[in-house]
């Protein structure tokens, strides 16, 4: 974690919005950030885009949101988690152990066995705090499908961003059915639609 993130981090402890991405942080940076922020009273939106934290880093991550009672919003997409950090970020979920209401997810998964890690959290029904999901940009197959059906049986999501999964047409099906039982799901900010939320999954999914 090089001088001028670290100094901007401890600059802005103090402060409810942190924004990191595109920093370079590595496991270690995020390491750094998940001490610092164990005990924070202060901070309620982190942004950890693109830093290449890894497995190592994501369980850092967990580690921290299971101590803190005050971040709200997290985004660590694009962050090559691996099966090992994806398997953290889902435990941690599981267990409602944290206080995120929103949390981005993009293009940090990608291998099948990932994605289905953290969709089996959701298909018990078990989370009761998040609120907005972002899966975008990962590769579900139609397994993955099928378990994010189950995951929208969770009636606590209102916003869950899907676009980009190449997820087949049986797939498809799958996750419509669980669509037809969540009727709290909303489009994505920035989508267009007249149609109600259930009708309206081409908004805010695209396979």
């Amino acid at each position: 974690m090089g001088a001028v993130p670290v100094s901007h981090f401890i600059q802005n402890l103090a402060k409810p919005y942190i924004n990191l991405n595109h920093h370079g942080l590595g496991p270690k940076g995020a390491k750094a950030i998940a001490i610092a922020l164990v005990s924070n009273a202060t901070v309620t939106h982190l942004e950890l885009e693109d830093n290449w934290i890894l497995a190592e880093g994501a369980v850092y991550l967990a580690q921290m949101l299971r101590e803190n009672c005050c971040l709200q919003e997290l985004n660590i997409s694009n962050n090559h988690l691996d099966t090992e950090g994806a398997e953290a970020i889902a435990s941690l979920l599981l267990d409602n152990m944290s206080y995120l209401h929103a949390l981005q997810l993009s293009g940090g998964l990608h291998a099948p066995k990932q994605a289905h890690s953290l969709c089996m959290i959701f298909s018990l029904q078990s989370n009761y705090q998040v609120k907005e999901l972002d899966l975008s940009h990962n590769e579900f197959s139609e397994k993955g499908g099928e378990l994010l059906g189950q995951m929208l049986v969770n009636n606590v999501l209102v916003q869950l961003d899907l676009s980009s999964n190449q997820i087949d047409n049986e797939g498809a099906k799958k996750l419509c059915k669980g669509l037809e039982v969540n009727g709290n799901l909303k489009p994505a900010p920035g989508t267009q639609s007249k149609a109600p939320p259930f009708s309206s999954i081409d908004c805010f999914m695209s396979w």
